[in-house]
């Protein structure tokens, strides 16, 4: 064998494990981009789920107030809002 046979052997192998290097790198990359895809997406179902429960919350809240106020005479609906929505000096 001449010193260029193995030179050149020496640079192959140099050359295929840095291409190994550099594949595992790209695939751990990939893992990790899918990863926090994954999770930002998982966070914004959460999200989404806990405005629409927050939302139906509200509607029923507002349901049950038009429903009571339209029970009332008139003058208690005045003290109520007199009472509970005049300003606290």
């Amino acid at each position: 064998m001449s010193m260029e046979m193995i030179l050149g052997a020496i640079g192959l192998l140099v050359a295929a494990i840095a291409g190994a290097f550099g594949l595992g790198h790209s695939r751990g990359t990939t893992k990790a981009e899918s990863a926090a895809d994954k999770q930002r997406t998982e966070e914004v179902v959460a999200a989404t789920n806990a405005v629409a429960e927050r939302r139906v919350e509200a509607t029923k809240g507002a349901s049950d107030v038009q429903q009571n106020i339209s029970h009332m005479p008139g003058n208690v609906v005045d003290r109520e809002l007199r009472n509970n929505w005049t300003r606290k000096t």
